[in-house]
């Protein structure tokens, strides 16, 4: 039988993707930047491109070992070219004379790219600056060029302010969902994930769908969370109820957005959010007021009534629109549990894993802030033919999940944060009819 591993791609593979991606994008980029100089035309800069750009793509990729990522010259490589097509497009949209407004445009939205406010900072000032200097250098220089030349400098800059402090972590490439039990190995097979998404997982699956069964909860029992930092024992009723009877609930939503954060968000979910049916969180309390209708969906696999899968799908009350798809898992290690909660995208998966604590007298707080290995923020490739996830850790994302009780009612305090600065927090109020 052959031994083969078939979650690996074969390095011819993936030498064959890095020299068909090296071709393409040195090709585009390379086209943008010739026109762009004066005597080289597009032509012979697409040429020139692909002999640059694909050499380099397909030696680093040959020269990289599992889990890692591709030296910091390369991927600047990379960016400058894929600015220089955003700069061409920037151009297309109000013209080529605009050098100033090209570099802020340009320096913000690699800020932004970056998830820090300060990366944002320093996008917009070298920007500004290179915009200025552009400006009266040459008010007709070529947009690809203008954002070509924001981007090595950015680039380089942020490399030097944070070269101890990188955004992601490789934590596994084409591994099996198996070794990875921090990971919900689901992923969207479309390009839209809607609310019914656990009934079509349950058809891939050939599992038995349950939609909202009587008395089900997003975890089995509160119990199989214990551990060093949280005793179920200690949490009042009403929240154990909750977590193990949650179709039993109502709720409803008012969320907090912090100014700087709100715009973005806009924009993310205008263009991503709504199209993939997935994260559509309510921006204000206007749309809040819509209500929200929550439902348990499981599946049963085996061909028995034993719950394998749990779904938690939120959708706007007035619409049946999604706002949240999320998978819910519990495992535990070393004799603490933990919740992972994966929201598939396709192809992929976005999972927060959180650790449990008790905090005051019968409230608990999940949170992804830990210097635990597990906790934390991960987006994961997911290959289900092949049993193979490669996953990123997202290092400066972090939520916080403080459930309360307070005059009898139950709340919940849901939190985010981005370079531990808190950008969101949605406050849910949770009623039992």
């Amino acid at each position: 039988m052959d031994g083969t591993d078939r979650r690996r791609r074969s390095r011819s593979g993936q030498v064959r993707d890095a020299l068909v991606w090296g071709i393409a994008l040195g090709a585009a980029s390379g086209a943008v930047l010739g026109d762009a100089i004066d005597g080289v035309g597009a032509g012979l800069g697409a040429l020139v491109g692909v002999l640059l750009y694909a050499p380099a793509e397909v030696i680093t990729t040959m020269s990289r070992g599992g889990a890692q990522i591709k030296p910091l010259w390369q991927r600047i490589f990379s960016t400058a070219l894929l600015m220089a097509l955003f700069g061409w497009l920037l151009g297309l949209l109000y013209g080529p004379d605009e050098p100033l407004l090209t570099a802020i445009i340009s320096g913000a939205f690699l800020g932004l790219l970056g998830l820090r406010p300060v990366k944002l900072a320093i996008g917009v000032v070298i920007g500004v600056a290179l915009g200025v200097l552009f400006q009266a250098l040459d008010a007709g220089l070529e947009s690809a060029l203008v954002a070509a030349a924001v981007a090595i400098a950015y680039r380089v800059v942020a490399a030097i302010a944070y070269r101890d402090r990188p955004l992601v972590r490789v934590m596994a490439e084409e591994v099996p969902a198996a070794e990875l039990r921090y990971v919900v190995p689901f992923e969207a097979r479309s390009r839209y994930v809607g609310a019914d998404y656990v009934e079509q997982l349950a058809k891939v699956r050939g599992g038995t769908f349950r939609r909202n069964p009587p008395d089900v909860g997003i975890l089995a029992s509160l119990d199989s969370l214990n551990g060093p930092s949280f005793d179920a024992g200690r949490v009042h009723p009403l929240i154990r109820e909750f977590y193990e009877h949650t179709s039993r609930f109502k709720l409803s939503i008012v969320p907090e957005w912090r100014r700087w954060m709100k715009p973005g968000y806009e924009i993310f979910k205008l263009l991503v959010a709504q199209p993939l049916g997935q994260a559509t969180i309510p921006s204000n309390i206007e749309e809040a007021q819509r209500g929200m209708v929550s439902t348990i969906d499981t599946i049963s696999l085996d061909g028995d009534e034993q719950i394998d899968i749990r779904g938690w799908i939120r959708t706007f009350a007035d619409s049946g629109k999604p706002i949240y798809v999320g998978i819910y898992t519990s495992f535990r290690h070393e004799g603490r549990g933990y919740v992972s909660v994966g929201f598939p995208i396709p192809s992929a998966n976005f999972t927060a894993t959180l650790v449990p604590q008790n905090t005051g007298e019968h409230d608990f707080v999940l949170s992804s802030r830990s210097e635990l290995a597990f906790p934390g923020h991960y987006l994961s490739s997911v290959d289900s033919e092949r049993d193979a996830l490669t996953v990123l850790k997202l290092l400066y994302f972090q939520e916080q999940i403080f459930v309360y009780v307070v005059d009898g009612e139950l709340r919940t305090d849901h939190s985010f944060y981005l370079a531990g600065q808190r950008f969101l927090t949605l406050r849910y109020e949770i009623e039992r009819p």
